[in-house]
């Protein structure tokens, strides 16, 4: 991967006729596909002339209609000079590319493949400033101060251009705070904290758990089930229970009736306890299908430095980004009120502790 300095782009192609810088988004959002444009757009504007720009989509269940839209509304917006130089495409699960890139051609797009082997798979991903922002947030969580950009690099073996790229975004959203002594976050709004609970949701896969016979077990019944076998059996030793029910490990008030399902998240990709969890239930890919468990497979090179809680429950920003997926938009937004104000009192105790 080669990155200019202070520049936000994930990859630097240079062929014959001049460079190209790529940003790779994994998401079916269209506000991220705006963002990802947008940012390119600054970036290009630091090139030289003549650099084009390219965003690239991966496993997007956005249409080509509606992609087309998005490129046409920024290339309404920015100057036309540099608009004719942004491109957007998006690469399918077979890892054939669709839609115009630029400087077409068997080089740039087999350099294109490469690259999205390493951004696009889940299970080899190399850690990326999603994963960075992920861990500030959850050391933010935590209730400690400032940490400096070398000790993220330590915690989470990312590059340097990495955490320099993810602590500009923050800046951007005008969430990081410069101390003397390292960066720290301010209290995420809403929409921070929904924008980064669905970038943290595109670097896991889904694997989604029905029920053909009607009659699967209640999510907390399975829930306890599982617990049993972890206890009992030595099983699912890497799986961590998130969503609505844990969320209400954070917050004992969570405001929902029942838990409409149970999920999981799996960190080391062994889905071999689903069958003593409950043998009826079957794999759907269907999307609007009844599930009754799912199960979200999480790339171990994001979940590092995050500690699990001892119940076995997943880090909030995965039960945030379950709980927004099930359009429970109302509670997730109390929710992280509630995330907020914890993070507020841990860190003042831990402060009036340092001084006493």
């Amino acid at each position: 991967m080669n990155k200019a300095k202070n520049v936000l782009y994930d990859a630097l192609w240079v062929g014959p006729l001049g460079a190209v810088i790529v940003e790779f988004k994994r998401t079916s959002n269209v506000r991220d596909v705006r963002d990802g444009l947008i940012a390119l757009a600054y970036a290009l504007d630091n090139e030289p002339h003549g650099s084009q720009a390219l965003l690239l989509l991966g496993k997007s269940r956005l249409t080509r209609k509606r992609l087309q839209e998005e490129a046409n509304r920024l290339r309404a917006i920015v100057r036309p000079e540099l608009a004719q130089r942004i491109w957007l495409a998006e690469m399918d699960e077979e890892g054939a590319i669709r839609g115009e890139i630029p400087q077409d051609g068997l080089p740039l797009r087999d350099y294109l493949k490469t690259m999205a082997r390493q951004e696009f798979n889940p299970a080899g991903e190399r850690v990326n400033r999603d994963s960075v922002k992920a861990h500030l947030l959850h050391h933010w969580l935590g209730g400690n101060g400032p940490i400096t950009q070398a000790q993220l690099r330590r915690d989470t073996q990312a590059s340097a251009p990495t955490v320099a790229a993810a602590m500009a975004d923050f800046e951007r959203q005008g969430l990081l705070h410069t101390t003397p002594t390292g960066v720290m976050l301010h209290e995420p709004s809403w929409e921070a904290w929904r924008r980064l609970a669905e970038a943290y949701a595109a670097k896991r896969t889904e694997v989604r758990f029905e029920d053909p016979s009607g009659m699967a077990r209640s999510p907390m019944v399975m829930l306890q089930r599982l617990r049993d076998l972890q206890a009992n059996k030595g099983v699912a030793q890497s799986v961590c229970v998130s969503g609505v029910i844990g969320a209400m490990f954070y917050d004992t008030h969570f405001d929902t009736t029942a838990p409409p399902r149970l999920d999981l998240c799996v960190y080391d990709g062994d889905l071999d306890f689903m069958r003593r969890l409950d043998a009826g239930l079957t794999v759907t890919k269907d999307p609007k299908s009844k599930a009754v468990v799912v199960v979200h497979m999480v790339p171990s090179k994001i979940v590092f430095g995050i500690p699990i809680l001892s119940e076995r429950v997943a880090p909030a920003l995965d039960c945030l980004a379950d709980i927004l997926e099930l359009g429970l938009i109302s509670e997730a937004r109390d929710f992280t009120q509630v995330l907020n104000q914890k993070a507020k009192l841990m860190f003042e105790a831990r402060s009036a502790n340092a001084i006493n």
